[in-house]
């Protein structure tokens, strides 16, 4: 999410902030540990301070970021939510048997050297991902269907077409209900899950852009 905020801030000066949850950027033993509850808690505290600062507040995610914004934009006073790839679903069939392999196995290994190779060495992440957070994971997406006809303020969906990852009915079935009367959904043609790099990248920054100066307008 750095390389968007650091655009949003050169093209309009928005204030954002891309804070770190718990068991992120620390260890994989970390994330492993870390609870839904003390990410939760990290936005709120974010949003809080956010506060002091700013006269508007929009919350944005990707991912499992987005399922967040959205069960927290519900539950706090904010002007408007963003998501990039909010599943409602995931399709690999591993993510399926995770849980009951987490029994048995802690870490999945991830081929990270690809990956920044990728990436031209931008990509920083851990070269393994501890098992449990795929039952976290599918714990929020429940939480978070449950929470969508409790928000009222605007919401921007954005999502790949060619996005390997989801269930490609997430968007639309966020956008369907979603109790706001304020919705709008993109799709990125060019986008698979992963957002560092993407080829839709300038159109995403654009789209969030036009998003926020609607509502404050």
């Amino acid at each position: 999410m750095k390389i968007i905020a650091e655009d949003l801030f050169k093209r309009e000066g928005f204030t954002v902030s891309v804070p770190l949850l718990p068991g992120y950027g620390t260890t994989p033993d970390d994330l492993r540990k870390s609870t839904i509850d003390e990410w939760k808690n990290a936005i709120k505290n974010e949003i809080i301070d956010m506060r002091e600062k700013c006269k508007h507040i929009f919350l944005a995610g990707h991912s499992m970021g987005g399922i967040l914004s959205l069960i927290l934009g519900c539950k706090h006073k904010i002007d408007g939510i963003i998501t990039i790839g909010a599943p409602v679903g995931i399709k690999q069939f591993g993510a399926k048997l995770a849980p009951f392999f987490s029994i048995f196995l802690k870490y999945h290994a991830i081929d990270w050297k690809e990956l920044k190779r990728e990436s031209n060495g931008k990509w920083v992440g851990y070269q393994k991902i501890p098992l449990n957070i795929v039952k976290k994971i599918n714990r929020l997406i429940k939480e978070m269907k449950n929470s969508l006809s409790e928000i009222k303020c605007p919401v921007l969906l954005m999502q790949g077409r060619k996005d390997a990852v989801i269930k490609k009915y997430s968007m639309d079935f966020l956008l369907q209900n979603l109790n706001t009367k304020t919705k709008k959904a993109i799709w990125l043609e060019n986008n698979d899950h992963p957002i560092l790099l993407s080829p839709d990248h300038d159109i995403i920054v654009s789209e969030i852009v036009k998003f926020i100066k609607t509502v404050i307008s």
